[in-house]
């Protein structure tokens, strides 16, 4: 209906009825539209029949046009579109018709009104309406049938014989078998446009699914740090039953994390946001470690596990995050689908390559299991799609593992194919490229997710703290939820504060200076990588170790915030005690970093490129009081107004990089400077006290007793 928008208004006006359905307003627009221009022609073809002097042939068509125009003024005036008005002009139409051709001598001489009553019938067709196309068949055969048969009875009207039939015959079959182009032109445009808008709708369902399930992945993990920890805290407080139950829910939390890590691979997989990171190593040795971290999964299956590498060592580009995944996919299937008492072979083959220039690598990993029904090996790398066993009910799945295999392969120029028969085992066969134009990389590791690894034992640790009491932790988390369990779970060794985001979050690290902050990545405002490039550029806070803790533990993610200057990296969710061994040692290291600079505490330390921020503030700090310290009025104040920072700024911050508050430092400062005016020096004590601005010779004594544990004379007499 497109090729008649220009009068689409104008004719929805006219025909519209208050309980018309879409399609029905539809059908009354093609219908109308036909009318008026079946109106047109017949017009034309009776002025030009009387013209021609054709009589009889003009009173016919004069009355198919005095038809047309009754029933498409009828159309307007009751504008109902019900089954006895539109059967009954159908049926009217092709008994006139039928009369017309009959009268006119038969088909032959009936100058193309065959035409017409077929055009009614692909109309019908084109409404969609299959009775009214069987009814108005039935009519067309039966006329076909009548002409037909009736004609050696029939007299011919010789007026219209010769060129003159053959001329109305050309006109007819011309007006109606373009109006019957155009209609299905429209028809095949409709289509295209809808199967068009079907498949952008479709395009952009799947879209919406893919985010959809990969932001429901991004939420499983806050939960899932929660279920966990609580988890753990009741299995460590209980034994018998109820720590059996507290291990089935961790266990069960690390498989749906499992799950959530796939989803969300399989999801950055198809909007091109997981790049291909190749090194160069041995993919022998490579194998093996994977085989090796399957072993006692195999065992526990009472399988045997071979490994049949093709050679001693082949070096060549892979990348180990993808490619272990793959085979480690490959091998979980393998030993999950494999009765006990089965085998499992691994094997590494070079193909002959004689006859092609590229060289390439096939990793076979074979079962000896139940196998695939060969129907359903085209299915198999569909994403969601399980191949379904009633004799392996017991089988978890999700049909993820080998869709991300298939588009690891193909992210990596290779393929994979399988070869499986039911009752004799399947084969999976992956083929990559050898090339070797990466960094070489010897020894790669492998993560051994998809086996069942004890959990690492961290050794237990007395509380941290210092002589002024715990140290300081800022924890920045949106989740409420998660961040009264993390208070819950840190209290007893750190003072711990607590900011909703990340704004909210640096405002609190640059007015208290926290020992420690331990962050979210996903939050409002800033977020963690934000807070973290901010804290780390800011010489007030960008001593403070970070610890990154967040949903989103993709390489990627992890490089990005070790590039913005992150200390440590936790994905969700975490374990109780990798977190505080890990917020335990980052204190450790800093204390160990106190230490370091106490050794040469007032003596500038050199600076070279890439040097610690903490250097540089300690030299910029020993830089004003070089200035001033004979200055006995300087003071706490002065100092942290030429450093352009706050009183509370200025002590956390010292504190932290040399263990003393404020005045303690500016007072051992000037003691240390007194100390070598002492050996260097004829002056007495009293000029030596007022020159490193001490007012006072007798403080000035008891101060430097207390720092040395020895008076200004007994010092100096000890180097004579």
């Amino acid at each position: 209906m497109k090729q008649f928008s220009i009068v689409d208004d104008w004719i929805s006006r006219l025909v519209i009825h208050g309980n018309d359905t879409p399609e029905v307003i539809l059908r009354k627009k093609f219908f109308l539209i036909t009318n008026l221009v079946a109106i047109f022609f017949i017009s034309g073809i009776t002025v030009l029949a009387f013209q021609l002097e054709l009589k009889k042939f003009a009173v016919y068509i004069l009355m198919l046009l005095t038809f047309t125009v009754a029933q498409t003024m009828l159309l307007f005036i009751i504008r109902k579109w019900s089954k006895w008005f539109i059967y009954t002009v159908f049926s009217a139409y092709i008994i006139l018709i039928f009369y017309i051709i009959i009268r006119l001598g038969g088909i032959a001489n009936s100058a193309g009104l065959l035409m017409a009553a077929y055009f009614f019938l692909l109309t019908a067709q084109w409404m969609e309406d299959t009775r009214l196309l069987m009814f108005v068949g039935i009519l067309y055969v039966i006329g076909v049938l009548v002409a037909g048969i009736s004609f050696p009875y029939l007299k011919i009207d010789e007026d219209l014989a010769g060129w003159k039939n053959n001329l109305f015959f050309a006109i007819n079959f011309g007006w109606i078998g373009l109006l019957i182009a155009l209609a299905l032109y429209s028809t095949i445009v409709r289509s295209e446009n809808a199967a068009k808008n079907r498949a952008e709708q479709l395009q952009e369902l799947d879209l919406l699914k893919s985010k959809l399930y990969a932001n429901i992945a991004h939420e499983f993990r806050t939960p899932l740090t929660l279920i966990k920890g609580n988890a753990v805290e009741i299995g460590e407080e209980h034994e018998g039953e109820i720590a059996e139950r507290a291990q089935s829910i961790v266990h069960n939390s690390e498989k749906i994390l499992f799950l959530v890590n796939q989803m969300l691979n399989l999801s950055k997989v198809e909007e091109g946001g997981f790049p291909v990171r190749y090194v160069q190593s041995d993919l022998v040795a490579f194998l093996r470690l994977i085989l090796d971290s399957f072993r006692e999964y195999a065992t526990i299956r009472k399988l045997e596990l071979h490994y049949e590498p093709g050679c001693r060592q082949l070096m060549m580009d892979v990348d180990p995050e993808k490619l272990e995944e793959s085979v480690s996919n490959l091998l979980s299937n393998a030993i999950k689908y494999t009765p006990e008492g089965g085998e499992v072979f691994v094997s590494l083959r070079i193909p002959d390559t004689n006859h092609s220039p590229n060289k390439k690598v096939e990793i076979s990993v074979r079962d000896t299991g139940i196998g695939i029904p060969v129907d359903q090996l085209d299915k198999i790398f569909i994403r969601f799609y399980r191949v379904e066993d009633k004799r392996f009910p017991y089988q978890e799945g999700t049909g993820i593992g080998l869709t991300l295999v298939n588009e690891y392969m193909k992210m990596m120029n290779g393929t994979i194919h399988v070869n499986s028969a039911p009752e004799e085992g399947s084969e999976f066969v992956i083929t990559l490229p050898v090339t070797q134009n990466a960094p070489v990389e010897k020894n790669i590791r492998v993560k051994g997710t998809f086996t069942r690894i004890e959990k690492q034992v961290f050794s237990k640790f007395k509380t941290i703290g210092t002589e002024w009491g715990l140290p300081q932790l800022l924890i920045i988390e949106d989740n409420t939820e998660l961040t009264v369990y993390l208070k819950g779970l840190l209290e007893n060794d750190y003072q711990v504060m607590t900011a909703e985001n990340g704004i909210r979050g640096i405002e609190q690290a640059s007015e208290h200076i926290p020992d420690i902050i331990l962050s979210d990545v996903m939050m409002p405002g800033k977020d963690g990588f934000q807070v973290c490039r901010e804290l780390k550029n800011d010489f007030r806070t960008n001593h403070i170790p970070v610890v990154l803790l967040t949903a989103r533990a993709d390489s990627d993610s992890r490089i990005t915030g070790f590039e913005c200057g992150a200390d440590a990296y936790l994905a969700k969710p975490f374990d109780k005690k990798e977190l505080m061994a890990c917020l335990h040692n980052l204190f450790v290291q800093r204390e160990k970093l106190r230490m370091k600079y106490q050794a040469k505490l007032y003596e500038k330390i050199p600076e070279q490129r890439g040097s610690e921020q903490g250097i540089k503030f300690l030299n910029k700090v020993l830089s004003v009081l070089e200035k001033n310290y004979r200055n006995e009025n300087f003071r706490i104040e002065e100092l942290y107004h030429q450093l352009g920072i706050s009183r509370v700024q200025l002590h956390r911050k010292l504190t932290a990089l040399t263990g003393q508050p404020t005045s303690n430092f500016i007072r051992s400062f000037r003691l240390h400077k007194a100390r070598k005016l002492l050996l260097e020096t004829d002056k007495n004590v009293s000029e030596i006290a007022f020159e490193t601005g001490f007012s006072d010779p007798n403080y000035f004594t008891r101060a430097f007793s207390m720092e040395f544990g020895i008076t200004p004379t007994e010092f100096r007499k000890s180097f004579e």
